[in-house]
């Protein structure tokens, strides 16, 4: 995995190979190698996060030359998983807007805040942020997975979903069902029963999926307090191609079109538990799972 990204070298004959025909300062100014561990932007954030670093996006490498990475702290950090976000209780899903820096007065060609960014994190759907963060503490968040990035009215957004810690304690008990699969999810060994997922055609999803809808369906304020009321979804969510969501009486949809990983699929989830907004916001967080990077 690169994390020394060193500044890529230019020839003499210049990027047309017909030679300089303008005025260079390049004498003037330090190599900028880059840690591929400090992104500064979404496409750096997903090149880190699946080990594909390239130069630029990056911020300035501190140590400036190889063979230093084992001793960085920068990476240690990393390693260890520190310096990420305090994620909010019982909330598995978060949109992040990415918020340019304002220009620093006075600065001209040199203004440290060119370029750069840093992300508010809202509930999902939207309203007054919960947290702020930099890019490196997404990174080094653990046990989460994002979106991919679009860009709407307030500028470029991605979703951030969190992997439950009581994932593996949830169960998922899965039958053949004519042509396809009925699936029954439970809290753990001996809790009740929270939703049956049917899948009509081939399953585009993997058991652990399944294991964190189950654990955010069971992470619930008070079971035993009365149901709020009935929440809505969105038909589609950005971030989130071919896929479609409905919602009836006490069951729900989510058809997604064939991609390189599965064939078209339709699961109807009949909810043994309130379609309350806890019961709206784990179905969209699942949705995300499914398609996240």
């Amino acid at each position: 995995m690169p994390t020394y990204l060193e500044q890529p070298t230019y020839g003499l004959r210049g990027p047309d190979g017909q030679g300089w025909n303008r005025l260079s300062l390049n004498a003037h100014f330090d190599r900028l190698h880059q840690c591929g561990w400090q992104p500064r932007r979404f496409a750096a954030l997903f090149e880190a996060l699946t080990g594909r670093q390239r130069w630029g996006g990056f911020g300035r490498c501190f140590v400036g030359h190889p063979g230093s990475c084992g001793t960085c702290p920068v990476q240690l950090r990393r390693l260890a998983r520190e310096g990420g976000i305090a994620w909010p209780d019982r909330m598995p899903l978060l949109l992040a807007r990415v918020r340019p820096w304002p220009p620093t007065p006075g600065a001209l060609f040199a203004d440290p805040a060119s370029g750069r960014s840093s992300l508010e994190l809202s509930p999902w759907r939207g309203g007054q942020p919960v947290l702020e963060a930099g890019w490196v503490e997404i990174l080094n968040t653990p046990g989460h997975t994002i979106s991919w990035c679009w860009r709407d009215g307030q500028g470029e957004a991605f979703w951030l979903v969190r992997d439950h810690p009581a994932a593996d304690a949830a169960v998922v008990l899965s039958r053949k069902l004519g042509a396809g699969m009925r699936h029954e999810l439970y809290g753990g060994p001996g809790a009740p029963r929270l939703a049956v997922l049917t899948c009509h055609g081939s399953c585009a999803h993997e058991a652990y999926h399944l294991q964190h809808l189950a654990a955010d369906l069971a992470d619930r304020p008070d079971r035993a307090s009365a149901p709020g009321p009935e929440a809505e979804i969105p038909e589609q969510l950005p971030g989130v191609p071919l896929t479609r969501l409905a919602h009836n009486a006490d069951s729900s949809l989510i058809h997604r079109d064939r991609s390189r990983e599965y064939g078209s699929s339709t699961v109807q989830l009949s909810w043994d538990v309130p379609f309350d907004e806890t019961t709206a916001t784990a179905l969209v967080a699942h949705t995300v799972r499914l398609i996240a990077i």
